[in-house]
């Protein structure tokens, strides 16, 4: 499939997705949304990948949403209201049964910092900065920013950062616990394809059952969210795959997961 926003490819069963709209620092326009729900309907559909790396063309991760078609159709209710589009499309990537991986190369701003919170794993270059500044536009970060900043970085520090409408660079968002890795920007696709790689590696239902166990433990108490976590192990104690971790680990050898 072509895209006209951005750029889908898959080598040797590795997913990488790039925001390619560079003239606009890869703004979220409604078109952009069309294409991402397409292209992750590819991903997941893919049975031989099971790690996606998003990141962006140019200087930007993305600038977040396309505030200029936002201001040509002002009148228009259902531009203004992206978010309606924009977070069940996040809230997918979230709760995808595959990994996903943020590789921020420069500013992520707005719905493009909201993006790489929706991903399990952050690896940003020295370049990155993150920001949630709707307030200086009238509107406020409506793709889940209230929501996932405060469970990756606490509640004071987030009120901090939407309430100024203030930015911060990479060192302090690895510092903060907004990011997983930093790297310099040459780096970047070169260390966020080895992590995909080691990602891939695992048993694939192992590592579904674990990103949605983890996910689950923020809004379940202690005893709710290990009795999900038993029903996890349960269903990957009966898989093939677990069979074959087990032989490989006898035979010294590598595993050969298949899913099942």
């Amino acid at each position: 499939m072509l895209f006209e926003t951005l750029k889908y490819e898959n080598d040797k069963n590795l997913a990488i997705l790039t925001l390619s709209r560079e003239n606009r620092l890869n703004a979220i326009s409604r078109q952009m949304i069309a294409e991402l729900k397409n292209a992750f309907d590819i991903f997941e559909s893919d049975q031989n990948s099971n790690v996606l790396i998003i990141t962006g063309l140019g200087r930007a991760f993305s600038a977040g949403a396309d505030i200029k078609e936002r201001a040509e159709n002002a009148e228009d209710i259902s531009v203004q209201r992206t978010s309606i589009l924009i977070s069940p499309l996040f809230r997918r990537i979230e709760t995808s049964d595959k990994v996903i991986i943020a590789a921020v190369n420069g500013p992520a701003f707005g719905g493009g910092c909201e993006l790489a919170m929706a991903c399990d794993l952050r690896i940003a270059s020295t370049a990155a900065s993150f920001a949630l500044p709707e307030g200086k536009l009238g509107i406020l970060p409506g793709a889940g920013g209230t929501q996932r900043l405060p469970r990756l970085i606490g509640i004071s520090r987030s009120k901090e950062l939407m309430l100024t409408g203030s930015s911060v660079d990479a060192y302090r968002a690895l510092d903060w616990g907004l990011i997983n890795f930093l790297v310099s920007p040459e780096e970047l696709i070169e260390e966020a394809t080895e992590l995909a790689v080691k990602i891939s590696q695992m048993a694939p239902r192992s590592l579904t059952l674990m990103k949605h166990a983890i996910n689950r433990s923020q809004d379940l108490d202690i005893d709710a969210g290990l009795e999900y976590e038993q029903r996890c192990s349960e269903i990957v104690a009966q898989s093939d795959d677990r069979r074959e971790g087990y032989l490989a680990f006898v035979e010294k050898r590598k595993p050969i997961f298949t899913g099942r």
